[in-house]
């Protein structure tokens, strides 16, 4: 029938596969004589420690011991038909097992779960292995003709090497620089695929087989034209499959790579949303391309930099978990000393060493992170391991192994919206494993938890051969398990001021004779004052940088300048240096100073952080009797300038030029300046006064939106849920906490959305649609945020004894023209129901009504404020009643608040119909 020479191939050359595949470091690790016994025997200790074993790993083995009892009878039945040698059985069970080692460790517990899941699929898809075995051994006569035993054998060969095949593509996936000697090895040539087509392929081919095989069996006496005819076509699929697999089409190699890149993206936003990657963009400003090449040159630095990448290293785990401190540099330096440009002028010096072949065969990359107080959304340890997973997907999206790994992680198992800490640390871990990198972290102690993150890192130091650096101030504390005994880890490069003095005057002095030369000092200028201006930098590029901004700010005179260079000793330290700022600043013009002090107060006191036209928005709402300035100047862009650098614009994106001038605003140091931001009663009550503005003279008085009528909507034929307390689809999307309290919308029964089919067409439900909020970028934070920052003001002014009541009440003026104007109150309100987030003053009324007793009502203040009071508490009532009587329809049609039409004197509301028909009376 067949020839022979089919029989010896698939199961020989399949283990000639395992042994060139696995790697000579895991050779020791290989068990030679394992069995399905053996591996049994291990997937139940485990499973009976469960006090000691994660149970993740418990429900694992079991999985894993119902694939092995499955499958372990298919020897048993090859048995039948050919003479086993024992090489084909105990390399068969030694490659799985050497996969379940490799992943049984706590570091690879997600993706352990993912093979144990697709395994146990596979289980149910293979032959009744034991019954069938029974079967033919009851039936099969001592002596047979040898041709239809050998033909049989060789059939079952393919289901051998397909699992074979199987387990060396899980085995690359754990380790460094074996998927190249599997590509090279493998017995089928073919064009690469994920690893999720090639178990549907495989899955395919079980099915087939467990078909074949059955007919193969099913009598006690059969056909043999039958038994031809059904191994001739199980033959045949099994030669088209190979052909399939050798001769893919390269015409869709494009559109393959787009699914791929698909799969890569899912994953990356599974391990980390954008906003958390924005932490590893921001590059600092640039001082000088040499600044930084004396500690580039340190022999500390180029030691760990020039550790060679070794394949043999990065997969003995045992190595990686005795030596890891020794991967880990830590380099402390003082506040100002420039660490973050230093961290990444380290970037650009390991992006230019990693091409040398004597660092590793294959260039490291790197993944960074920095820690940032001015960005403390984004300074939770998670963030920084989910960032540099996303980045180092992102690098790697192309490699097979890492696709295998997302194509393993995408499986239909439990795969939660947003991974946790521990599933992104065990994806890091691999990724790391896989591919050499460094990793470099700025700003380690302004995480806010530092012990927590150094502990994670620990984690990933032991399970890969990552190198480390990490920037931070020296009053760091370095856990314990950084120590190694008789060695000198924690490795930790303290930088000192005379480290950077050289740097600094390299920077400073061209700067500084530029400035000379464009006559910034006057006339004439001694050139020999510009040392000092080194020497007092104190190896803070910081404050040399800073004091070069005042330098060159138009508020100072040559004079003022000249004189700063000539007593730069007495603006020694940051402290001194901000208030000589600060007090330039007041120079400015009342408008420039008000805009000014506003973006200080958003930058440090926002409810969250303002986009750039939202901060625009902001800083130019002004009251109707001020001047108009934004019409001559970006006042964004402007920031820098205006600030004297204490503001950095970078891609219309403002933050503070470092932690420390936030820091010294907030101190007691500025109290006494007009941008201080000491006292936080003022600094909210601006805040709520600059939103209240923004509703009264920017938002038009007038709907948001096109006026729909009120069309109740038609019950449902069978409504079991009626009384059902329900939310809309977008009532969580504000963002922001409400001020409500037991009266809140979420304990109302919200009725389903019906939109009337007469109306559906003019609905805002159109993907063409303008959002009715395009052009007021500032309105959700307006209209959501004032009663924040007008409670917070209030809080803080009932417990403090020292606030001036300027600061107290910075709020009152912009609340009266707000109270007063019932369009501006009829728009917020209207605004509130279309960001889902029914308006409530109940919480503001007391603490406002307690001021009365701390101003006389003699003064204009006072009777100001008794005024204010009273209409806050009419309004409170009347946002009561609209939310007890219409929050279901005012959810479905915010627009109804133009359209109430209350009766008699008792009306409060406007109808825009009436307002409209006014105004056009002459």
């Amino acid at each position: 029938m067949a020839d022979a020479v089919l029989i010896t191939p698939l199961f020989d050359e399949a283990v000639a596969a395992i042994q060139s595949a696995v790697l000579q470091e895991h050779r020791l690790h290989f068990q030679s004589d394992a069995n399905a016994s053996l591996l049994l025997d291990e997937l139940c200790r485990v499973s009976v420690n469960n006090g000691s074993v994660d149970q993740r790993v418990v429900a694992c083995s079991r999985k894993l011991t119902l694939f092995i009892r499955t499958l372990a009878p298919y020897f048993d039945l090859l048995s039948t038909c050919i003479k086993l040698q024992p090489e084909w059985i105990s390399w068969f069970w030694g490659a799985l097992r050497l996969v379940i080692k490799r992943q049984m460790s706590s570091a690879y517990v997600l993706l352990l779960e993912k093979v144990a899941d697709m395994l146990e699929a596979i289980a149910h898809v293979m032959p009744p292995y034991q019954q069938i075995y029974e079967a033919c051994s009851a039936n099969t006569p001592d002596s047979n003709v040898k041709d239809e035993d050998f033909y049989l054998a060789a059939l079952m060969s393919y289901v051998y090497a397909d699992f074979v095949q199987l387990f060396l593509e899980l085995y690359c996936i754990f380790c460094r620089g074996s998927q190249d000697r599997l590509t090279h090895e493998t017995a089928h040539t073919m064009s690469w695929r994920p690893l999720d087509s090639r178990i549907s392929r495989m899955e395919v081919r079980l099915a087939k087989h467990r078909r074949w095989l059955e007919k193969e069996t099913q009598n006690d006496i059969q056909n043999y034209s039958d038994i031809s005819h059904h191994r001739k076509h199980y033959l045949d699929f099994l030669q088209n499959q190979d052909q399939i697999r050798g001769s893919d089409n390269l015409d869709h190699d494009g559109q393959r790579a787009v699914k791929r890149w698909r799969r890569v993206e899912k994953v990356r936003n599974w391990l980390c949303h954008s906003s958390a990657t924005s932490q590893v963009d921001r590059q600092p400003r640039q001082y000088s391309p040499d600044s930084c090449a004396w500690f580039l040159q340190s022999s500390v630095y180029c030691k760990w930099r020039d550790q060679p990448f070794e394949k043999a290293v990065a997969n003995d785990t045992d190595y990686l978990l005795n030596n890891w401190q020794h991967r880990v540099l830590f380099v402390q330096a003082q506040i100002g000393f420039g660490k973050t440009f230093m961290s990444h002028s380290v970037i650009e010096n390991l992006t230019a060493e990693t091409e040398d072949p004597n660092i590793c065969d294959e260039p490291p990359v790197i993944a960074y992170y920095r820690f940032s107080l001015l960005h403390s959304k984004h300074n939770h340890p998670d963030d920084a391991l989910r960032a540099l997973s996303h980045q180092l997907l992102q690098l790697h999206r192309n490699d097979h192994s890492t696709l295998d790994s997302v194509c393993l992680l995408l499986r239909k198992t439990s795969f939660r919206e947003h991974a946790n800490t521990d599933e992104v640390l065990d994806v890091l871990t691999l990724l790391l494993r896989q591919h050499p990198a460094y990793i470099a972290i700025d700003g380690i102690d302004e995480c806010n938890n530092t012990e927590v993150f150094l502990g994670l890192l620990a984690r990933l130091c032991r399970g890969s051969d990552a190198r480390v650096i990490l920037f931070s101030r020296p009053d760091l504390k370095i856990p314990l398990e950084y120590q190694k005994w008789a060695s000198d880890a924690p490795h930790i490069l303290s930088l000192k001021s005379s480290h950077n003095a050289m740097a600094i005057e390299s920077y400073s002095t061209p700067e500084l004779n530029r400035l000379a030369d464009q006559g910034f000092f006057g006339i004439s200028m001694d050139r020999t004052l510009i040392p000092q201006f080194a020497q007092a930098a104190n190896g803070e590029f910081l404050w040399a940088s800073m004091l070069l901004k005042l330098l060159q700010s138009p508020l100072i005179s040559p004079e003022e300048r000249l004189n700063l260079l000539l007593n730069v000793q007495s603006l020694e330290g940051l402290g001194s240096l901000y208030h000589t700022m600060i007090d330039a600043l007041a120079r400015h013009s009342h408008q420039k100073k008000r805009v000014i002090a506003s973006a200080f107060r958003w930058l440090s006191h926002g409810i969250h952080h303002l986009d750039p036209a939202a901060l625009r928005a902001a800083l130019s709402t002004q009251s109707k009797d001020e001047n108009e300035i934004s019409h001559t100047m970006d006042i964004v862009n402007a920031l820098e300038e205006l600030s004297c650098g204490l503001l950095l614009v970078t891609n219309d994106a403002v933050s503070f030029a470092h932690a420390s001038v936030r820091d010294f605003l907030q101190s007691s140091a500025s109290h006494t300046s007009e941008f201080s931001l000491h006292n936080e009663i003022g600094v909210h009550g601006h805040l709520a006064a600059d939103c209240l503005s923004y509703l009264v003279y920017s938002v038009p008085k007038q709907p948001l939106g096109v006026l729909h009528p009120h069309n109740p909507p038609t019950p449902p034929a069978a409504s079991a849920s009626s009384g059902a307390s329900q939310r809309t689809n977008s009532s969580g999307d504000s963002g922001y906490k409400s001020l409500s309290s037991s009266d809140g919308d979420n304990n109302h029964a919200v009725a389903p959305i019906i939109l009337n089919p007469r109306n559906s067409s003019s609905r805002p439900n159109s993907i063409r649609t303008i959002p009715f909020d395009t052009h007021l970028p500032l309105l959700r934070y307006a209209a959501l945020c004032w009663p924040i920052h007008l409670s917070r003001a209030l809080t803080l002014s009932s417990h403090s004894t020292t606030s001036s009541m300027t600061d107290t009440l910075a709020y009152l003026p912009a609340l009266s023209a707000f109270l007063y104007s019932r369009l501006a109150i009829t728009s917020w309100v209207e605004a509130s129901f279309r960001y889902s987030l029914p308006p409530t003053l109940t919480r503001l009324v007391g603490p406002l009504s307690d001021l009365k007793g701390e101003i006389s009502p003699s003064t204009a203040t006072g009777r100001e404020l008794r005024c204010a009071v009273g209409q806050m508490r009419i309004l409170s009532e009347r946002l009561a009643g609209l939310k007890r009587e219409h929050e279901v329809v005012m959810r479905r049609n915010p627009s109804l608040i133009w359209q109430m039409d209350e009766p008699g004197e008792d009306a409060y509301w406007p109808v825009w119909e009436d307002v409209v028909a006014s105004a056009s009376v002459p």
